[in-house]
């Protein structure tokens, strides 16, 4: 539904697509591919990855789409992703979700839906995230009838490793929903928390961005690359036995 923008980057298939991650990016409410560029830009350049972000139906570029609900931002994060995985060939393991406020809806919908296929996302980063929307304004207790973005509900379901993002002085989504929804996180999935102290909801301001860079490159370093490394030694030694393979049974045919 939602039309798809690449971001600063967006890698194809290929070798670097299976050792360098992806970050496909789902912003926040009042944002379009337009306005984050400049960030999206700057992570891509500080953290060494691709990033491919896309409009919501009804924002940006796709406003002529569609009207925005809950439906269409659940079908075009999984349109982006199915691009990424299936037309660009780039494997499950190597995309990293990133949603920032209303952009944590889709991406715990779709890390949760990857992982319940057998085919988890490599990694997924919480930014101002909230337990869900009628939960900002009201502590109902559980998910009310009307409710949207459940993300508490979603997120037991994950398994991928998690990194929650949230400013301690947030004034729009409560501090407390990242606490929260990172003990609904099974232990083996949490990443240590980046919640930065005075920090509010809608901007990384200059002052803190070398901290919010260097943890995110702690949780790539540390839970991410370790394991694209691997699985990229493993496929390159399983192409040099077929290799192998292919020419002793070369030699066998012209002896």
């Amino acid at each position: 539904n939602g039309r798809i923008g690449g971001g600063p980057s967006a890698s194809g298939g290929g070798g670097n697509a299976s050792c360098t991650p992806t970050i496909l990016y789902s912003h926040a409410n009042a944002e379009d591919l337009g306005n984050i560029y400049p960030w999206c830009k700057f992570l891509s350049k500080m953290l060494g990855v691709n990033i491919f972000a896309y409009d919501y139906t009804g924002y940006g570029l796709a406003t002529d789409q569609g009207d925005p609900s809950e439906e269409y931002c659940f079908a075009d994060v999984t349109a982006a992703y199915t691009y990424l995985n299936q037309t660009l060939q780039i494997p499950a393991h190597s995309i990293l979700l990133y949603g920032r406020s209303l952009g944590s809806g889709p991406s715990c919908y779709l890390a949760a839906k990857t992982a319940e296929e057998g085919e988890a996302v490599g990694g997924l980063i919480l930014h101002a995230p909230f337990l869900s929307v009628y939960r900002i304004v009201l502590e109902s207790g559980c998910t009310l009838p009307g409710d949207r973005f459940a993300n508490v509900d979603y997120a037991p379901f994950i398994r991928s490793p998690v990194l929650f993002i949230h400013g301690t002085k947030d004034s729009i989504v409560p501090f407390n929903h990242s606490e929260r929804l990172l003990d609904t996180i099974i232990e083996p999935y949490r990443a240590d928390p980046l919640f930065i102290k005075d920090m509010g909801h809608n901007n990384v301001h200059a002052s803190v961005r070398p901290l919010f860079v260097e943890r995110l490159r702690e949780y790539l370093d540390t839970h991410i690359l370790p394991e694209l490394r691997e699985r990229r030694k493993h496929s390159e030694s399983a192409r040099s036995r077929m290799v192998n393979r292919v020419r002793s049974a070369r030699l066998q045919q012209a002896r």
